[in-house]
């Protein structure tokens, strides 16, 4: 195991191709390109991903550990499970690419950050009472 320096940056840098599964937890970590990273998995400072790996779901990568290019890791800390085919490794941008064209796909049903929501309630909710007494009054003049 590598020892790293004392006084690590606190960014985390994420490079292109990457997936990263929810509820991942990444400090101050690097993760190079055409990466998995599955849900739940912790990487603690000064860890490492390098090109086309996969740490899977639940891991936890400890403290200045680094995954070498081409491996799949596992664990509570993370090990070593297997180097990775040429097939698997094709896949892992496809993903990515995969993943990001659902959300593009999914992208309209969301409102940005913000209060503006609430906006759109209340004009909902004067749309609504509007349209009711709309209707009321057009039943009254036929009646």
């Amino acid at each position: 195991m590598e020892i790293c320096s004392k006084g690590l940056p606190a960014e985390t840098s994420i490079d292109r191709y990457v997936t990263i599964g929810a509820y991942s937890l990444l400090r101050s970590c690097t993760i190079k390109p055409d990466c998995i990273i599955g849900q739940h998995s912790i990487l603690m400072e000064g860890s490492l991903v390098e090109t086309n790996s996969i740490l899977e779901a639940g891991s936890v990568l400890s403290l200045c550990r680094r995954i070498p290019t081409g491996e799949l890791w596992a664990g509570n800390p993370a090990r070593f499970v297997k180097k990775l085919t040429h097939e698997e490794i094709v896949e892992i941008p496809k993903l990515a690419i995969a993943i990001n064209d659902l959300m593009r796909s999914h992208f309209s049903e969301f409102l940005p950050y913000s209060t503006d929501w609430l906006e759109v309630e209340k004009m909902k909710k004067a749309l609504s009472f509007f349209l009711f007494r709309l209707r009321r009054n057009l039943l009254m003049l036929y009646l």
